[in-house]
């Protein structure tokens, strides 16, 4: 059975038992007694840690009551208690002096976190645009390509009503007809998902929308196999990331897709209205958006003022992410969507589920 069936089988499950959650199961790892590693987003040492050890002293960098197991990350993440007060002091020290700050010092340090998200996404610092959330991205995508009564949009049935907004409004203001993916549940192999996908596309397929991991069943979508699959075709392949980067590592050059949008606030664990779009280099002269229009920096002519606080700890909580290790992060979540997976059998076998 290849990757994607084991990895699909452990998401699929978690449907039943824990919507939404993956990155949220490091919650439930417990805290220590003694923390492992100093409050704040210093995590540069974790290597030295055994996973247990580590992830307990993630737990205890959250806010959360300690005798809450926190399942609904897939929402709204906690937020480490380092960034909250960060981003608490940030504002205060912009109200002493907001113009002066927001224009100066506090405007170049909101700059330096796109940046710090490129290199957390494996793009380009100038491929990168911040965002409010997954749902303003793909909109802004969605508002800004010429488009031709009957073009066709891929998509699927399983999509978060997020993205479909920006799907409907094509639909209703410039015709687009949108073609919807029955999604077999389970999926039986990868390959079944790229032949579903190759056998719904048509001449008119002018853009494909995917979940890189879907939020009605935790499917987690080969989007690299699918960059290569429509590689020769007009076609702009929009991945919806909003339940993948950090619970699991996302290199959006290495996956291939045209443009990725995602949300701070869920896995990332990331200020509320925080989110990231990539736009890859050779597509960006067919998005012509007017937020974007005076350029893809934090703020812009056309951006408007943004909320300097907020973006500024946004890259902390990045920060704090890469120290702990991405790929780290992955394995740990892989490993407790396991345990959850055997857990809720084992109750199934033993008939431990009442009405």
């Amino acid at each position: 059975m290849d990757k994607i069936l084991s990895e699909n089988k452990l998401l699929n499950t978690r449907r039943s038992f824990i919507k939404g959650s993956a990155l949220s199961l490091l919650a439930v790892a417990g805290a220590s007694q003694t923390k492992a590693i100093a409050q704040g987003i210093d995590f540069n040492d974790s290597k030295n840690y055994d996973d247990d050890r580590l992830f307990a002293a993630v737990r205890s960098e959250l806010l959360v009551d300690p005798n809450l197991n926190y399942l609904n990350t897939g929402t709204l993440g906690p937020s480490p208690t380092a960034i909250v007060e960060k981003v608490t002091a940030l504002m205060h020290r912009l109200e002493m002096n907001p113009a002066a700050e927001n224009f100066g010092p506090m405007g170049n340090e909101m700059e330096l976190t796109r940046a710090k998200a490129a290199k957390f996404f494996g793009a380009d610092e100038d491929e990168i645009i911040l965002t409010r959330n997954t749902t303003e991205g793909i909109s802004m995508i969605c508002s800004a390509i010429d488009w031709k009564e009957g073009d066709e949009i891929l998509t699927t049935n399983h999509e978060h009503g997020g993205a479909k907004t920006g799907l409907n409004f094509l639909a209703a203001t410039k015709g687009a007809v949108i073609k919807k993916i029955t999604m077999p549940v389970p999926i039986e192999s990868k390959q079944q998902l790229l032949d579903l996908i190759k056998s719904n596309i048509t001449d008119k397929t002018k853009l494909l929308l995917l979940s890189h991991i879907e939020t009605v069943t935790g499917l987690r979508m080969p989007i690299k196999e699918v960059s290569e699959l429509i590689a020769d075709k007009e076609i702009l392949f929009v991945v919806d990331g909003a339940q993948a980067p950090g619970m699991i590592e996302v290199d959006v050059h290495d996956m291939g897709c045209d443009a990725y949008a995602c949300s701070g606030h869920k896995w990332i664990l990331g200020p509320k209205e925080t989110g990231i779009l990539y736009l890859r280099k050779a597509i960006q002269n067919k998005i012509n958006n007017v937020f974007i229009s005076t350029g893809y920096r934090s703020y812009s002519a056309s951006s408007g003022t943004r909320n300097a606080p907020i973006i500024i700890g946004f890259g902390d909580v990045l920060d704090w992410h890469m120290a702990i290790g991405q790929q780290r992060i992955e394995k740990r979540c892989m490993a407790l969507a396991q345990y959850c997976d055997a857990w809720h059998l084992h109750n199934i076998a033993n008939n431990n589920f009442r009405e």
